[in-house]
């Protein structure tokens, strides 16, 4: 029988505990928008009490990054055993049959949360799982179709808590950045089959298509940004990617081999999302969220810090360092 311990470090690193802290701030940030402007009075969420709603979201979003990485780890065991065989399944930490249950617990408890905010959030959340799926069994082996769907699995996640999000903008710099790390992690695992020239087409005019979608559908009624906000403080967002850009040129360089440049792509890609809600919230003079968000990515960096510690400390290997 494993140490509990152990088994604790293996629910972690099988349900990347580090991307869901991106999951975390990308619909707190959705949620932090909603319960601030007063033009949201009629959806569902507006009415539920702050605290209970912030706890509503983060379950919600720990379920659906639960769901995402226990069903995409379950699918690929026969293949991790071969070519992976550090990740949890593979080697050993936990059962198939585990993992199984956690997936199913992870997608039933994130629908169960949603509940608890209305009908609207419930539907997105089966959206969601839905497109989760989509790109386990159909996508991922499909470049041009699956690298499109990891932007649209996160911009349907961050709309779980209000459908009715006006200001689509935000939304869209997440959809765009997580298709920018996962291109990077395809190229840098080296994954098969090779992005051709015509999937690199298809990418291109998938993204572009989706973010007409966005930024000119019924969702972005308002413009790109409200009336009383001036264009000029987007220069926080832009900052943020030109941010990430530098950081993730220095981590890469820096990095021994491709695998651990992808992982630490996967890492900081999902912790910057916080940095680009601390920055919105900032353009749109939300002080305290602001602040609240900045202490929660110190306080993520810290825990995914132990956890990485931890999993050294078990004598597994460590697949990546600050």
């Amino acid at each position: 029988m494993q140490h509990p311990a152990k088994q604790v470090v293996a629910a972690l690193k099988l349900t990347r505990f580090s991307v869901a802290i991106g999951a975390i701030a990308d619909i707190w940030l959705v949620l932090f928008i909603t319960k601030s402007d007063s033009a949201y009075v009629g959806t569902s969420i507006y009415a539920v009490n702050w605290w209970p709603a912030m706890f509503a979201t983060f379950i919600v979003a720990m379920g659906m990054c639960g769901f995402a990485a226990s069903l995409n780890d379950t699918i690929d065991a026969r293949h991790d055993a071969t070519f992976k065989p550090a990740r949890p399944i593979p080697s050993g930490w936990i059962p198939i049959a585990q993992a199984v249950v956690l997936l199913v617990c992870s997608l039933l408890i994130a629908l169960l949360a949603a509940s608890f905010l209305g009908a609207w959030p419930v539907r997105m959340g089966l959206l969601t799982a839905a497109a989760i799926l989509f790109y386990n069994t159909v996508g991922k082996h499909i470049p041009a179709v699956g690298l499109v769907s990891v932007g649209l699995i996160y911009a349907a996640h961050m709309l779980i808590a209000n459908i009715e999000l006006t200001f689509i903008l935000p939304v869209w710099l997440i959809m765009t950045h997580a298709m920018a790390c996962a291109i990077f992690i395809y190229y840098l695992e080296a994954k098969r089959p090779r992005i051709s020239y015509r999937g690199w087409i298809g990418i291109l005019l998938g993204w572009f298509f989706w973010s007409i979608v966005l930024l000119s559908g019924p969702l972005a009624k308002d413009g790109l940004l409200p009336s009383d906000i001036h264009i000029i403080r987007l220069f926080l967002p832009f900052a943020a990617i030109i941010g990430f850009v530098a950081l993730m040129r220095w981590k890469i360089l820096g990095a021994k081999s491709n695998l651990i440049a992808a992982e630490k792509v996967r890492r900081y890609g999902a912790l910057w999302e916080c940095v680009y809600a601390v920055t919105w919230l900032v353009v749109l003079e939300m002080y305290i969220p602001a602040i609240f968000m900045f202490c929660f990515a110190l306080f993520s960096a810290i825990v995914m810090t132990l956890i990485k510690e931890a999993a050294g400390a078990t004598g597994q290997p460590i697949t990546w360092r600050a």
